[in-house]
């Protein structure tokens, strides 16, 4: 679009116009100069408004070309002193075990992904497998539904050591968490979410039911087992919970099913001690 600001009014009494006054004459019953006067005072008024349209557009445009080099320049400023205190960080006395890269994509994609592969054992596996041939492999996904990426084959790829968290030793499932939590902060997860899990967990681990049952242990590690996988699970349907508040009806059913596995067990056997059936505690 031109710039209306140089256009100059026609002349609208000259020849060229003429037709166009004849017929407004016999339209309107005006004489030839009220219709010439009324096509400049026309033309006149969509002009302004062109004018004031161009210069509403013109002063968007530099608004928002000053908003974008602001940000460019905040941007730049954020580099810039990440890379200053970079240069004064020297090496810690720590490094966060990492573990296999088919855990990293599955946090990074916000999923459910074992505990097992954040433990001492499952990094010690991931080590072993980068060494492998397969890692040098790359595959095809899909990333935001519509663009085609490439990925390390180690990414799509389970390891078969895996363990579900429910048969996790219970000082490897706190190791275990300790390295998750972190990793799900260097995924950039939502705060909110970290913070839920961090709860969550420390409720696990300080539950009474760990000191009030032989099987304490085990109940609050099928509780975390299933609550984590249902969590990611609801959160694809848009149907998320604070999972950082637990649900002791859930643990007091957990408990239940568990020791009647082990009722079951014991008369299976007929070796399993009379005194154990007692240490059956109810939660309420």
């Amino acid at each position: 679009m031109a710039d209306p600001n140089n256009e100059i009014c026609p002349d609208f009494a000259s020849a060229a116009y003429a037709e166009i006054r004849e017929d407004l004459i016999r339209a309107s019953g005006q004489t030839e100069a009220q219709v010439t006067n009324r096509m400049v005072v026309s033309w006149t008024q969509s002009h302004r408004q062109r004018v004031d349209d161009w210069n509403q557009e013109r002063e968007q445009e530099e608004h928002e070309a000053a908003e974008a080099a602001q940000a460019r320049a905040a941007q730049e400023e954020e580099v810039r002193e990440r890379q200053e205190a970079d240069a004064e960080k020297e090496l810690g006395d720590f490094i966060t075990p990492r573990p296999a890269q088919y855990a990293i994509s599955k946090i990074n994609n916000f999923e459910y992904t074992e505990l097992w592969y954040f433990s001492p054992d499952g990094c010690k596996d991931a080590q072993r497998s980068s060494q492998s041939t397969a890692e040098d492999g790359y595959g095809l996904t899909q990333v935001d539904n519509a663009v085609l990426a490439l990925r390390p084959l180690s990414a799509f790829k389970a390891s078969k050591s895996a363990i579900p968290d429910h048969e996790l030793t219970f000082l490897t499932f706190l190791r275990a968490k300790n390295t998750f939590l972190t990793h799900i902060s260097k995924a950039k997860w939502p705060q909110a979410n970290i913070d839920a899990l961090s709860l969550f967990f420390w409720h696990l681990e300080n539950h009474p039911i760990r000191n009030n049952s032989d099987i304490g242990d085990l109940v609050v590690l099928h509780y975390a087992s299933r609550v984590r996988q249902d969590w990611h699970d609801r959160l694809k349907r848009d149907e998320a919970f604070n999972i950082g508040v637990l649900n002791e009806n859930l643990i007091r059913s957990i408990n239940d099913e568990l020791w009647d596995k082990v009722r079951i067990y014991a008369n299976t056997i007929n070796t399993f001690p009379r005194s154990n059936a007692s240490n059956h505690t109810s939660l309420s």
